[in-house]
């Protein structure tokens, strides 16, 4: 009877991968002398150095190493991703997203319309099962990194081995990605989510051009659906899945599976669009868009405050965010993946990647430390492949051992994250009103100088202020950003009057406390009232 067995499964070696042909070839060679009727049976056990060789599969290829492997993964990764997932601050991007996805879901879609809905709906249910707040939305965005691992996994160990399936998720959930809180994918932010169903997305694509099953057609339209309606920055993406039956020649599969693909893709996007109005919805999101892209957004990059963000600023923010330990070995990893033997898959890979670094690099004027986030899973898994093929290259103790390092090397590189996250805790702007409280100040605005308003305004509303002829104050609070300097009178404020003040330092930000209440004087300037 003929084997049932899936033509595209983690037991069949990669169509890209010459040496796993050559394995093959070797194994079925090296199984013995054929048996002729009659032959001695110990016949069987004169072997040559290549059967010797196949029958010695070294301590990686081992079942207890494996299991103990995935284990030991399995706990580091719900650390890095769960643990204290609470304690971090607030941001204002996030605390928009929140708020708008539980308003999104009782019907209210008036909030942060410049960005698609999806990833909202999903923050909204979040709350609706977890209570309100940013703790359910952000363990959903924790949670969609560990599937997005078991993706990566699951795709690389079918086309190029175990090995290379478990370097790539173990990068992608232990590795430091820097940005926002103690990793931007921590935090309930769209581009983590748009980022997992695009991911998916292509997966799934990659999976029905193996397979020929047409019901991953439509599931990979629908997670690309829900991905550009999370961030729209992945419709850059679309040709990625023409490339597919293209790299295969799969020419009747391009027109029938795109046909089908595209109608499925149309139809979801107005689905989810549809509760919000998408008509307006899009074009207030195009019209405010292209208002900041011609306006740019200023941001403070390597000490110097841009209007415009330089073409190299994601690539100087994800080096920050990752350190520079890990991108040497990520970048000579994709090198490997580039230069050994690339196949279609690493062409497949290769394609997201560069049209959202193009995208980033060259059509954005604007730039955030999240958003390099779009395009680091593709470095992930190209970097993986090409790990796995360096284990590949003999001899193969030597190139093995190698890649083992390399990856060591990156895990060792996010222990600063582990420490981080261990210490977990709020911060500068988020222990300001407890002080107050303990100072006997409850109610008065407050003036913040060289604070974004969005890092202070889930915190304390409307009481913050950044306008000094918004006087009285009860108390000045003053932080690192450049891009809002302090005004001339805050400045002389505190230097001429200094004793009436006490000083706490709050991590990153000074809360100044007056003896007093902080006024306007007729000349325009401020003082103390006792």
């Amino acid at each position: 009877m003929p084997s049932r067995r899936a033509p595209w499964s983690p037991d069949r070696r990669s169509v890209d991968d010459p040496d796993a042909a050559r394995a093959l070839t070797d194994d079925r060679a090296t199984d013995g002398p054929v048996q002729h009727r009659g032959a001695p049976h110990h016949a069987a056990q004169h072997r040559g150095p290549l059967a010797r060789r196949a029958l010695d599969r070294g301590v990686l290829d081992r079942a207890w190493l494996r299991v103990t492997a995935l284990v030991l993964l399995a706990v580091a990764a719900a650390y890095q991703c769960f643990w204290r997932i609470g304690a971090d601050n607030i941001g204002g991007d996030e605390a928009t997203y929140v708020k708008a996805g539980l308003a999104y879901v009782h019907g209210a879609f008036d909030q942060n319309r410049e960005h698609p809905p999806t990833a909202k709906y999903l923050f909204g249910l979040a709350q609706l099962v977890g209570g309100p707040g940013a703790v359910a939305p952000r363990v959903l965005v924790a949670s969609l990194v560990v599937l997005g691992a078991a993706v990566m996994f699951v795709w690389l160990r079918a086309e190029v081995g175990f090995w290379s399936g478990f370097a790539a998720a173990a990068l992608w959930t232990i590795a430091p990605r820097g940005g926002a809180g103690a990793r931007l994918d921590r935090v309930a932010l769209l581009d983590p989510v748009m980022v997992f169903f695009a991911l998916a997305a292509l997966f799934a694509i990659w999976v029905w051009i193996r397979t020929d099953r047409w019901w991953w057609v439509p599931v990979s339209a629908v997670l690309m659906a829900a991905s550009v309606t999370s961030k729209a920055s992945t419709l850059v993406l679309l040709p990625v899945f023409v490339l597919a039956p293209v790299l295969f020649g799969r020419w009747r599969a391009l027109v029938v599976g795109g046909a089908v693909w595209a109608a499925t893709f149309v139809v979801t996007v107005v689905a989810l669009y549809a509760p919000m109005g998408m008509r307006s919805a899009v074009q207030y999101m195009l019209t405010f868009q292209s208002g900041q892209n011609e306006h740019g957004h200023l941001i403070s990059i390597a000490g110097h405050t841009y209007q415009f963000a330089p073409w190299w600023a994601n690539w100087w923010f994800l080096l920050r965010g990752v350190g520079a330990p890990v991108v040497v070995v990520l970048a000579v990893a994709v090198l490997l993946a580039v230069v050994v033997r690339p196949g279609r898959l690493v062409l497949f890979l290769l394609a997201p990647l560069v049209l959202l670094v193009a995208f980033y690099s060259l059509a954005a004027e604007i730039a955030l430390p999240t958003y390099y986030a779009a395009w680091m899973p593709f470095i992930v898994m190209l970097a993986a492949v090409g790990l796995g093929q360096l284990g590949r290259v003999r001899p193969r103790w030597l190139t093995s051992s190698i890649a083992v390092v390399l990856v060591v090397v990156t895990l060792v590189g996010s222990i600063p994250t582990a420490r981080t996250i261990w210490e977990a805790r709020a911060t500068g702007v988020a222990r300001l009103l407890p002080l107050l409280r303990h100072e006997g100040i409850r109610d008065g605005q407050v003036f913040f100088g060289a604070i974004t308003p969005s890092d202070y305004d889930q915190y304390v509303g409307d009481r913050g202020v950044r306008d000094v002829v918004d006087a009285p104050f009860v108390a000045i609070v003053v932080g690192r950003d450049r891009r809002f300097p302090l005004p001339p009178e805050v400045q002389e404020l505190l230097t001429s009057e200094r004793s009436s003040f006490e000083r706490v330092r709050l991590d990153r930000v000074v809360a100044w406390i007056p003896d007093g209440e902080i006024v306007r004087t007729s000349d325009g300037g401020l003082t103390v009232r006792r």
